[in-house]
């Protein structure tokens, strides 16, 4: 996913305008924060390779700890 598809799935799951001084202040932290733009990467690539797993494949275990780190829902329960 490219950085800006990226960034505005972010603005439109915390449900903000693109255009938005929250979105515009994300963009330009991920620009200059190395660490951040390696973290956001990690992420992405992790739940990447998680969506292409089959569900059946994924221990339990591994699978909560995934949901529990991503802070999500999980819809499998």
């Amino acid at each position: 996913m490219e950085c800006d598809k990226f960034i505005q799935q972010v603005c439109d799951d915390l449900a903000e305008n693109i255009d938005s001084n929250f979105c515009e202040s994300l963009k330009n932290h991920l620009e200059e924060c190395e660490e951040c733009r390696a973290q956001v990467n990690a992420l992405r690539n992790a739940v990447h390779l998680y969506q292409c797993l089959d569900e059946k494949k994924v221990p339990a275990n591994i699978h909560d700890r995934l949901v529990k780190l991503l802070n999500v829902e999980d819809l499998h329960k």
